[in-house]
């Protein structure tokens, strides 16, 4: 995907309403984008093949100065207009690249009709009919009762919690409402309201596709159409090297669910699980994968919970899944600073009691909460996560220590700590204010405390500042995980041939050294092994062994 061009002012009305925004309109390959800054913005990703058509007029603006007025139709039949200032040269050659790619794309799908071909990169209709939001709509025109799921388990075995507390009725007609007027799927118009809806916490039947629809794997899906089949059938074909582990891993994901239990959620699991494998074959497999995908996959198609997966790992939370676990070392490092900043009498008393916060804090961010929870809440999480990513996850956890920060700081051992969270949990349906004469003060939940805590507590946590602080947090925790990769290496040598611990010591980073310069020097391409030797971690070539004999040998 390539950015083509960018309008830096233009203005967007929402359609229906006097409501205006002010940010930037992008093009890329296959993509029209909007982005207001502002923190109640506004943010809309169209695909090409959603652009029905597009006029270009003079106008005027607000203050009555002259400016173009771009109205794209889309798919569903909506108009958007963005207003440019006439003045500015940037509406030009954004409408002359705009014109160029829909004109390509227009070509394409000609040559694959002629062809016959299997390409439908830019084919919407078929697409559609995956998204639930299409069925509601569909239903709810027509008055009739019917199916409005997905394919997912879901479906079948049923979906966690009771449909009547958690008001399954009242969101989805609020959904259906916002649909109507700002579009839905791949169209669909991101306002603050949208954000709101979700934050109040999703409708089952709409779950998988806002979680899809927030991380932007949807557009992810639309464009690889046909992938997820080709992996899953390599992986029927040739296992690949994680298969035997993630067999091991696949009756203790979710077995309090009935769907595995059953031989239908299983199989879908292993599917997806495997299929992602061979994606990520650098990646693989790691334990805690199993319950993220599990979870998705009572909401998803095993195809949506592919490319989901995919975003989460490679860019909601990296490293998080790896052979080492880096990034959620790096994360429970950064996690732990945020508490001594946040709560400093809290951090002191773990020191005190040697409390390795880690114990209890790394589940919540491998398994996002999902084995810590019971799931109805758990799922409150997700829906927040795929909407804002990471930060939640250091919100909520903040917010779980500080609600319970009298009773933690009076436990003296790992023991204590744990039990006072595990009571927690299970009181997250109670109410917080039982003794209340306000009626609707006692129906607010301990869990709506929580999520009020987390971001009326620590609205410091951004986005930004976590990458901010990964980045500074980043070289202490590779350097640690190299440590412990060294420190076990050389515990489980069996015959150390007459070195001495420190030799052996020397030996082992001189290798590593040497391995490093190695693997450099073959991805520039001047020298290396095949593909094949290359899966070898930990091989050196011929050239590799020289330099590394040089190294260690005081005679050459």
């Amino acid at each position: 995907e390539e950015l083509l061009s960018v309008i830096e002012t233009a203005t967007f009305t929402v359609p229906g309403t006097t409501t205006m925004y002010r940010g930037r309109l992008y093009l890329s390959t296959s993509f029209v984008c909007y982005m207001s800054p502002n923190h109640r913005g506004c943010r809309i990703t169209l695909p090409l093949a959603a652009v029905r058509r597009i006029e270009r007029a003079n106008s005027v603006d607000s203050y009555g100065l002259q400016c173009y007025e771009l109205t794209i139709t889309v798919w569903h039949q909506m108009s958007i207009a963005f207003r440019v200032p006439s003045t500015s040269n940037e509406c030009n050659g954004w409408c002359d690249s705009l014109r160029g790619q829909l004109k390509s794309m227009v070509e394409e799908q000609q040559f694959a009709k002629t062809h016959h071909t299997a390409l439908a990169r830019y084919t919407l209709k078929a697409f559609c009919k995956t998204c639930a939001s299409e069925h509601l709509l569909a239903q709810s025109d027509s008055a009739a009762s019917g199916d409005v799921y997905a394919d997912c388990l879901g479906k079948t075995f049923g979906f966690p919690g009771d449909p009547t507390t958690q008001k399954e009725k009242p969101k989805t007609k609020y959904w259906i409402k916002y649909m109507r007027e700002y579009g839905r799927n791949l169209t669909v118009i991101r306002r603050a309201e949208f954000d709101r809806l979700i934050r109040v916490g999703l409708p089952n039947c709409l779950r998988g596709e806002i979680w899809e629809l927030s991380s932007g794997a949807m557009h992810l899906r639309f464009q690889n159409r046909g992938v997820y089949e080709k992996h899953v059938n390599d992986y029927l074909d040739h296992p690949g090297p994680c298969a035997e582990e993630i067999e091991k891993d696949l009756n203790r994901s979710l077995p309090e669910y009935a769907g595995y239990q059953a031989p239908e959620g299983i199989d879908a699991l292993r599917r997806v699980l495997n299929a992602y494998s061979l994606r990520d074959a650098e990646l693989g497999y790691c334990q805690a994968m199993n319950i993220v995908a599990s979870t998705m996959l009572i909401f998803m198609t095993e195809e949506q919970v592919f490319w989901t997966l995919s975003v989460m790992c490679d860019r909601m939370v990296p490293g998080y899944y790896s052979p080492s676990m880096y990034g959620a070392s790096l994360d429970q490092s950064i996690f732990q600073s945020l508490v001594e900043e946040t709560m400093p009498s809290l951090a002191r008393s773990f020191k005190r009691h040697d409390i390795q916060l880690s114990i209890a804090c790394l589940p919540w961010f491998l398994t996002l909460f999902v084995n810590s929870m019971p799931l109805v809440y758990a799922l409150r999480v997700l829906d927040c996560f795929f909407l804002e990513g990471p930060k939640i996850l250091f919100q909520i956890g903040l917010a779980i220590l500080k609600i319970n920060g009298g009773a933690l700081l009076e436990a003296a051992d790992d023991g204590t700590f744990m039990y006072i969270l595990k009571e927690y949990y299970g009181t997250l349906g109670d109410s917080a204010y039982p003794d209340s004469k306000n009626a609707r003060a006692r129906q607010v939940t301990r869990f709506h405390e929580l999520l009020y805590v987390a971001y009326s507590d620590f609205p410091r946590i951004t986005h930004a500042r976590i990458e901010e602080l990964r980045r500074s947090h980043q070289l202490r925790i590779v350097h640690s995980v190299e440590e412990f990769s060294k420190r076990t290496f050389l515990r489980n040598v069996i015959d150390a041939s007459g070195f001495t611990k420190e030799q052996l010591s020397l030996l082992y980073d001189r290798y590593y050294s040497v391995l490093f310069y190695s693997r450099s020097h073959q991805r520039d391409g001047a020298t290396g092994l095949t593909k094949s030797e290359s899966d070898e971690k930990i091989l050196l070539d011929v050239i590799g062994f020289a330099r590394f004999m040089y190294e260690i040998s005081s005679w050459m």
